[in-house]
């Protein structure tokens, strides 16, 4: 516009040719500024859509955490519009705290002026993310200076690596465990044949009868977690699977049990569906399962008592079946939750356990094609809930 109403002036009959060539010059000034401002405003246009199309949250705050400029992957992550998180503090909206978030870089940066990374905690939102954050410079004379802070969601990457670690330990225990049941194999056939053979040789009235029979009993039973320790250490279950009713499992069990139970002052409540689908299993090793869990919350109560409970249920759609132990024992710590199923981890004193229940139990229910999963609250108790794939029109009465 300015550039026309030049160019109009320089037509009038009464300008001297001093003011043409003055017009000339203005017109290559306006015609340079006029491309300058349309070159910034691309510049702006693209810086902003730069900063909009990056996937991961990026914003600019001042030192008092306060947004300056947010992309809409933040405004996304907070599900808000990004008008409405300019101003506001990141902490409160982004994090969910009400103070600046823990291992937050910032007070570090506006100090070193240096680039710093981190690995923040786990936010009360249940996500996780890593930080780079950069200090800008002040421009423009302003007195409090911005950074930049560029996070990344590593809350599903965190859950594969647990998983894979996980993973690992259980083949590492299951290749340990196959090595010591095949060593301890051969001496334990050595004991049972030799005390078989005495027991033949002797009288049935005879007085060590009964204790012979004792040493078998205790061998045969050795065999057996010999035995198991070795499908554990397989790739595959064996093939004795069949169809089980998880009530079954549980009645078998608390028979062992229940006198164990009594003696401890602990209260053992059933609840098991009567209407109940079958699985896929092995009657024995689902046992186990049982028999491990229970024993483990019988402990967490010794001293005071409590209530266990042992329910049975299937999900509304009917395509699960549900086994769930719950004991009003101590609790499991925090740090140890990640831990329990790790090979060997045992908060139990020397020689009363080994470490090894949770990780079998582990590797069994995944052989049935199952999931566990287990809440704890200190002081409160404990749940252990494990579902496995029921089998499709079959119902156990």
């Amino acid at each position: 516009m300015i550039l026309e109403i030049i160019k109009m002036k320089k037509t009038q009959s009464d300008i001297s040719q001093t003011d043409i060539q003055t017009i000339d010059e203005l017109c290559i000034k306006v015609e340079e500024l006029e491309s300058l401002v349309e070159t910034i405003s691309r510049s702006k246009v693209m810086w902003e859509t730069t900063f909009d199309v990056i996937s991961d949250p990026v914003l600019i705050i001042n030192r008092n955490y306060e947004i300056r400029r947010a992309n809409k992957a933040l405004a996304k992550a907070c599900d808000l519009n990004i008008r409405d998180v300019i101003g506001k503090k990141c902490h409160e909206i982004f994090a969910g705290y009400q103070k600046p978030c823990p291992k937050c870089p910032v007070d570090d940066i506006a100090t070193t002026q240096q680039p710093d990374y981190r690995e923040l905690e786990m936010f009360p939102t249940q996500r996780q993310y890593t930080v780079n954050a950069y200090a800008v410079p002040s421009v423009f004379n302003e007195q409090d200076e911005s950074i930049v802070l560029h996070y990344r969601d590593i809350t599903d990457e965190k859950h594969l690596q647990k998983k894979l670690m996980q993973s690992e330990k259980m083949a590492a225990v299951g290749t340990l465990a196959g090595g010591v049941a095949h060593e301890i194999n051969n001496p334990l056939g050595g004991i049972l044949a030799f005390v078989q053979l005495v027991m033949r040789a002797l009288e049935k009235e005879h007085a060590c009868q009964d204790d012979l029979k004792e040493i078998e009993d205790a061998a045969l039973r050795c065999k057996k977690i010999v035995r198991n320790l070795l499908d554990f250490s397989r790739e595959k279950i064996d093939e004795r699977m069949e169809l089980v009713v998880l009530n079954e499992a549980i009645s078998r069990t608390m028979a062992l049990i229940s006198v164990n139970a009594k003696q401890t002052g602990v209260e053992v409540v059933q609840d098991m569906e009567k209407d109940i689908a079958s699985i896929v299993g092995d009657l024995n090793k689902l046992q186990q399962v049982v028999l491990n869990l229970v024993t483990n919350s019988i402990a967490a109560m010794q001293g005071g008592g409590g209530v266990l409970t042992l329910s049975t249920f299937m999900n509304p759609e009917k395509t699960k079946v549900f086994l769930q132990v719950s004991d009003t024992g101590k609790g499991i710590e925090e740090e140890n939750m990640n831990r329990i199923f790790d090979p060997y981890f045992t908060t139990k004193k020397q020689g009363e356990g080994t470490g090894l229940g949770l990780a079998i139990c582990y590797k069994i229910i995944e052989d049935h094609k199952g999931k566990i999963d287990i809440e704890s609250v200190i002081d409160q108790g404990t749940t252990v809930t494990i579902h496995f794939p029921a089998v499709s029109g079959d119902r156990h009465t």
